[in-house]
């Protein structure tokens, strides 16, 4: 039976989810090229659907085209990592100065959210990152009326996800997150916005120093 239009566009769905993920574990590293035919295998579907999900990440920068027809995982220079930086460093500032007064509700779940990173601050994994993304957002979210800010913000992480991971691969940086992770909720707490930014600011900081350190350092990017 052919494909449909509609099953494809699903399966180009379901392939963009997978590579992004795969990026973001770093099962596919920064400048890798991207092998379509045993990539679609593994995710058991065609190339068609495939290479429609690789444009469509090539569109939202994690892909890039590469000189023989195909594409490879996005590579960021220094210079490009430390600019997503400085946009993330201004829009994140821009969006803790509108917080408003957080309710205790928000504050408990900040909290049970950073103590169940805490509990898995001996080993990376997946639901680790996912549970520090989601603590940030809903920080960023409390500054009403700025969906698109917000959005804008999600780019910018999704970009530099892949050298994020570098900072958080050591367990010393992973109990400094959750530490300062508790700073920002008691700032939040406080109505404290000069050292919630203050801490966000330091919190941002450390990673940005770390994954430049790497990319500047003789040998392959992450690998």
């Amino acid at each position: 039976m052919p494909t449909t239009t509609s099953s494809t566009a699903s399966l180009a769905e379901r392939a963009v989810l997978a590579v992004r993920e795969l990026i973001h574990d770093g099962g596919l590293l920064p400048g890798q090229p991207i092998r379509q035919l045993a990539l679609a295998e593994q995710l058991g579907m065609s190339r068609v659907p495939l290479r429609e999900a690789l444009k469509n990440l090539q569109a939202d920068g994690l892909v890039t085209a590469s000189p023989t027809g195909g594409f490879e995982v996005t590579r960021l220079s220094a210079d490009e990592l430390g600019q997503f930086y400085l946009m993330r460093r201004l829009l994140e500032s821009e969006l803790l100065r509108r917080v408003e007064a957080v309710p205790e509700s928000e504050l408990e779940l900040l909290a049970g959210l950073n103590a169940r990173m805490a509990e898995m601050v001996d080993q990376p994994s997946r639901e680790l990152r996912s549970l520090n993304r989601e603590f940030h957002f809903r920080i960023f979210g409390l500054a009403a009326g700025l969906g698109h800010v917000v959005a804008e913000v999600s780019r910018l992480w999704d970009r530099t996800v892949p050298y994020r991971a570098v900072y958080s691969s050591e367990r010393s940086a992973r109990a400094l997150i959750v530490a300062e992770h508790d700073a920002l909720i008691a700032a939040l707490g406080d109505r404290d916005v000069e050292r919630l930014v203050e801490v966000m600011d330091g919190h941002r900081a450390a990673s940005e120093r770390d994954v430049v350190h790497v990319l500047t350092r003789p040998g392959p990017v992450l690998g």
